[in-house]
């Protein structure tokens, strides 16, 4: 019997990656994807940048989230929300819900962009995603 690491639907699979594709087409974004939180793309939007690898897409922010959340309770700032990843070109945002959430929202965009206007749009594209989400089985990571 094969493991599997994910158990989702094919049809769900290529709903979510149309709906990347749509917040992206609308916006400047590129390279988005959805992660879980131990490291495993989900869905992606195929418009992104074709030299992004996918362990940069993985395990890089499995393990940003893993001490962004550590950091944020031990100063007593609350639950985790987003990463943001200042470059001099661009930026790399993670969005990554509240307690309990399983996935994150992975996006990348140039430097002349908005952030105060791509942190609603991606609040808002997060909580419409996760909902779809609920149901998906991810199976414990085995050495």
């Amino acid at each position: 019997m094969e493991l599997k690491e994910v158990d989702m639907e094919k049809d769900l699979q290529i709903t979510l990656m149309k709906k990347l594709e749509q917040l992206e087409s609308s916006t400047d974004l590129e390279g988005t994807a959805i992660i879980t939180k131990t490291g495993l793309r989900i869905a992606s939007s195929s418009l992104g940048n074709p030299e992004i690898t996918a362990d940069l897409h993985s395990a890089g922010p499995a393990a940003l989230i893993s001490l962004g959340e550590k950091l944020s309770q031990g100063l007593q700032y609350g639950e985790l929300r987003d990463i943001v990843i200042t470059g001099d070109q661009g930026y790399t945002i993670i969005t990554v819900g509240g307690p309990g959430t399983r996935f994150i929202l992975l996006t990348h965009c140039r430097k002349e962009s908005k952030l105060g206007y791509y942190f609603h749009r991606l609040r808002k594209a997060y909580r419409e995603l996760m909902p779809l989400l609920e149901n998906v089985g991810i199976s414990s990571a085995q050495f």
